[in-house]
């Protein structure tokens, strides 16, 4: 199989409407363009999900779109270098890609997500789909690089499981020379933050909504409860392009073996669910 058999940004218009007749299958790269410390490409996020996305799409002879690039990301925007749309304008292009996707025969989708940031327009999406009983499934990849080795859980924001994806697919981006492991700041003396989003007070859990320079200076971050990830002490010079070929090669053959499973899904209409079903 050629990359022009998967990848619908190579295919003519009669090459792509012959994709969507082998198969329904999709799978959409989105990630975002955002700092990610001092040691790591604005491009991280986006390059990380649109390789990953490129290998399931390989095993799995299935149709891969174009990467979306930049997603929700306004509270990164302090450091330059960070791109972002609203909320509300990141479901609609969502929804909308997914109004020709159906149209032209897509009947499951599958997200390959690098910024957890996007997470609410992918629900809302997700949302619009299932009433057309499309099903769509995300996959943040950073929460299951377990699934490869059960040690390999993520510890923060430019940290070595990211730094590790991003050497393997191109190792001449990041500078491992200055990177180090971060320095989170508190909100108060009993106030400690796990990441813009979540503080702890006394044992509890409180959402927040801040900004990263809230939390650090430099960028990079520990984010604490992202996974059950057991030390929080591993630096990001742990990294390895090695590594980081592990783990996209061991998601690839998870999912595509996901992709075969999740195929088989038939959602019924919401008319015709529950105690008003007509």
């Amino acid at each position: 199989m050629t990359q022009k058999d998967y990848l619908l940004e190579q295919m003519t218009w009669p090459e792509a409407l012959e994709a969507f007749r082998r198969t329904s299958v999709v799978v959409l790269p989105i990630g975002s363009t955002e700092q990610h410390g001092p040691h790591m490409p604005v491009g991280t996020d986006f390059l990380v999900a649109e390789n990953l996305a490129r290998r399931v799409g390989a095993r799995a002879n299935v149709i891969v779109t174009p990467t979306i690039t930049i997603g929700f990301a306004k509270y990164h925007t302090t450091f330059p270098g960070t791109l972002s749309v609203s909320e509300e304008t990141l479901t609609q292009a969502l929804i909308e890609i997914c109004d020709d996707l159906t149209k032209y025969g897509m009947t499951h989708l599958l997200v390959v997500n690098g910024h957890g940031g996007n997470m609410r327009s992918l629900n809302r999406c997700g949302a619009v789909l299932r009433a057309r009983c499309v099903p769509m499934a995300v996959a943040c990849w950073w929460e299951m690089t377990q699934v490869v080795n059960p040690e390999w859980l993520a510890v923060g924001h430019g940290d070595y499981i990211e730094a590790s994806a991003i050497l393997a697919v191109d190792e001449s981006l990041p500078n491992m020379a200055i990177a180090r492991i971060p320095d989170n700041k508190n909100l108060s003396d009993t106030i400690a933050l796990d990441t813009p989003h979540r503080a702890q007070f006394k044992g509890g859990a409180l959402t927040v909504n801040l900004v990263t320079n809230d939390i650090t200076d430099t960028g990079d971050m520990l984010e604490y409860g992202l996974t059950v990830a057991k030390d929080y002490s591993i630096p990001p010079t742990a990294a390895s392009k090695e590594r980081g070929e592990a783990i996209l090669e061991g998601l690839a053959n998870y999912l595509a073996e996901f992709v075969e499973e999740f195929r088989k899904v038939g959602l019924p209409p919401l008319d015709k669910m529950g105690p008003l079903a007509k």
